[in-house]
């Protein structure tokens, strides 16, 4: 049984020589290996923090320049809503002041036209007060110079009726 004894437990000595090698590598690891790991770790973690917060800050920046173009959409939306409601209202205006005129210009060519019609009738007026009364003047004058009978009389009458009338 000493051999499966031997076989199941490890040697002292072999222990130790281990425990020194590894003791021994430990030493040199930290001397030589432990501070390059260290800074190229440290080095590492840098450059990915410094990553992060680079893609942190162009994230901000593309948030904050959305939110810019954004409200510039909006007020341009509400300039161009005050320009075609400007434009409307000037539409409307300009409308409003063409009817007008047109209504005025209507209106005097109307009262025009009325003045001219009355002065037309006015003139007709006269001018057949005048022929009437010249009329009235020949047939007084035919009148008295011939004699006074009632067929004569009518005859005149229906002369003047038939001058006055055409």
């Amino acid at each position: 049984m000493p051999d499966i004894a031997s076989k199941l437990f490890p040697n002292v000595t072999t222990i130790i020589i281990q425990l020194l090698s590894t003791g021994v590598l430990l030493l040199v690891f930290k001397k030589y290996l432990w501070v390059p790991v260290q800074n190229y770790f440290a080095k590492r973690a840098e450059f990915i923090e410094g990553t992060v917060d680079e893609a942190k800050d162009m994230n901000e920046k593309a948030r904050a320049l959305m939110e810019e173009s954004e409200e510039q959409a909006r007020q341009a939306a509400v300039q161009y809503r005050e320009i075609v409601n400007l434009a409307k209202e000037d539409a409307l205006k300009t409308k409003a002041t063409i009817q007008e005129q047109a209504n005025q210009e209507y209106k005097a060519k109307l009262d025009q036209a009325r003045r001219e019609i009355e002065a037309e009738k006015a003139q007709a007026k006269a001018a057949m007060k005048q022929e009437i009364v010249e009329v009235a003047i020949d047939v007084a004058t035919k009148v008295m110079n011939k004699e006074m009978d009632t067929k004569t009389n009518k005859a005149l009458v229906e002369d003047f009726v038939e001058e006055v009338v055409n």
